[in-house]
């Protein structure tokens, strides 16, 4: 069995809004301490919905996963989960300050407690990659990843699995990404300086909040030495935005289509967003 597998397509959760609206969320647990934890569920902002309003009245979300039927049978289930503490009014969620980070964390640890049986798992800090891990693990340009999602809410038969596709990180990664697709209403250029990168995966809706994976390579360069040990497969960052190029159709005239590239936010992104359910005292 391979380690994206074991681990990435038990942790991958198709998600619906109340809008109806699709997008792909993972599960990060985040230790408190050596007997307990809280278990996250990742995604971006605009999966919740696009816009800021819309997101703070939202209720629930419905979480597409997988349990074992009596007969051992691994079948699809959907939970209907509100989006505030039980009991309270409080909001279980959280979305980074930066607007232009598009990551968005709510704690599900409720739901993970109330259906015991489900078929998940979880990632933990471990396997986010850091500046030292992109240093030692020689990681750069042109690395080989996977991306788990739900392109166009694409399932598995009877059951929630992602869908893995296959892809090459396509800039550097540990840098900021100078952005400038997006325009104003008066349609001038608004610059964004984004902590992420670009992957080439053939990316299409549905892939919104997948995890961008390092693909666990026998025999690539390390550091001017080919490598012999199955690197881990190490969480890159978290999908955010496809990317489209113009088609030409007649002289005077183009549509876009996609253009197979997909911007990524850091894993220290996802990071930031979940620490914000634990502030400094």
């Amino acid at each position: 069995m391979s380690q994206i597998s074991r681990t990435w397509t038990y942790s991958t959760v198709l998600i619906y809004n109340q809008w109806n609206q699709f997008g792909t969320g993972f599960l990060v647990k985040r230790d408190i301490n050596e007997t307990s934890a809280k278990i996250f569920l990742v995604t971006n902002k605009h999966v919740l919905h696009m816009e800021t309003a819309q997101r703070q009245v939202a209720t629930h979300i419905v979480c597409h996963m997988n349990k074992k039927n009596a007969g051992g049978e691994v079948i699809g289930i959907d939970i209907n989960f509100p989006l505030t503490y039980e009991g309270t009014a409080n909001k279980n969620w959280k979305e980074h300050s930066n607007e232009h980070i598009d990551i968005l964390a709510i704690d599900i640890t409720e739901m993970i407690i109330a259906h015991p049986d489900l078929e998940k798992k979880w990632v933990d800090y471990s396997l986010f990659i850091t500046t030292e891990i992109i240093q030692s693990e020689d990681l750069t340009i042109g690395e080989d990843i996977m991306v788990l999602g739900y392109p166009s809410s694409f399932k598995q038969g009877n059951t929630n699995f992602p869908i893995v596709r296959q892809g090459i990180v396509a800039s550097q990664l540990g840098q900021i990404y100078i952005d400038k697709t997006l325009r104003d209403a008066a349609g001038n250029i608004i610059e964004r300086q984004i902590p992420g990168f670009l992957i080439d995966g053939g990316l299409i809706p549905g892939s919104s909040g997948s995890p961008v994976v390092l693909k666990p390579v026998i025999g690539r360069l390390k550091h001017n030495t080919i490598e012999m040990n199955i690197p881990k497969p190490y969480l890159l960052g978290i999908v955010a935005e496809t990317r489209f190029a113009p088609i030409q159709l007649t002289a005077t005239m183009h549509t876009l289509g996609y253009a197979d590239l997909g911007l990524a936010f850091d894993a220290s992104k996802i990071k930031e967003t979940i620490e914000l359910f634990f502030p400094l005292h």
